[in-house]
């Protein structure tokens, strides 16, 4: 299987999609909730 065939089935983000990508913003928010779970998950990790 060559990577043109299985990049052409790959799905294309629309527009939408590319400003939220785009958007300081939310990828600073997206960051803060990633952290913020990593957090919970090695709190709960250590008894």
């Amino acid at each position: 299987m060559s990577n043109a065939s299985t990049f052409s089935d790959a799905r294309v983000p629309t527009e939408a999609e590319l400003r939220a990508r785009s958007n300081l913003g939310r990828q600073l928010w997206r960051f803060v909730v990633l952290n913020f779970k990593m957090i919970v998950m090695v709190t709960k990790g250590h008894h």
